[in-house]
């Protein structure tokens, strides 16, 4: 994946035209449990996108680029806007696509998990460092059509897991279709398990 292009230049739009339209969602979580909650509100799309260049614009600007900013960082949790949010996941779906089970266009697929785990005493900042990398590695080759079975994702996910006093879970999560065929299911996971720094993948049934 090429860096992006500064400002001032100009680029081709086929030369930066992604294959597909993708778009960033949010999950969120209150910081005290509400029974009124609306819970349609913490789930949210913040972007959509189909071209390099509108990714980077918004990627340099969205304070997730670095998730030390919204996810816990080993001293503390962030909470956001006036209802007190915390952002505990970050979604990249292909437009269209809700990162829910309930999408209809998620039923009958499958969900491999990635789960990058610490104990809380180590130094956290140096692990998010690794694991941001890993998640920029993952975003990156999905919008750029190279992911081993990439056809059939409709999206993934980077969740924080984090059990406070004990450990740092940060999991990924990719959303494959029911056209996943069965056969490469083994293959592909053994495959991304060692593109990705992560052998122990979990497969889930949607």
């Amino acid at each position: 994946m090429e860096n992006p292009p500064e400002e001032s230049t100009t680029v081709p739009i086929e030369k930066v035209a992604l294959e597909r339209e993708w778009t960033f969602w949010e999950n969120y979580e209150l910081k005290e449990r509400d029974k009124n909650i609306d819970w349609s509100a913490l789930l949210k799309d913040i972007f959509t996108f189909n071209t390099l260049i509108d990714f980077w614009q918004f990627w340099n600007k969205y304070p997730g680029s670095d998730p030390q900013n919204i996810f816990y960082n080993g001293e503390r949790m962030r909470y956001f806007f006036k209802e007190k949010y915390r952002i505990n996941a970050m979604n990249l779906f292909v437009s269209g696509i809700k990162p829910e089970w309930e999408d209809p266009k998620n039923k009958g697929g499958k969900i491999f998990i990635m789960e990058y785990v610490i104990q809380i005493k180590t130094q956290v900042s140096d692990f998010m460092k690794i694991v941001e990398n890993e998640w920029m590695k993952l975003l990156l080759s999905l919008i750029g059509e190279n992911l081993e079975q990439g056809q059939f994702i409709n999206g993934i996910r980077f969740v924080d897991k984090t059990q406070i006093g004990r450990k740092v879970i940060f999991r990924f999560e990719i959303w494959f279709s029911s056209e996943l065929p069965e056969n490469v299911v083994d293959q592909t996971k053994t495959k991304y398990g060692k593109e990705f720094g992560c052998p122990g993948i979990q497969v889930k049934s949607i």
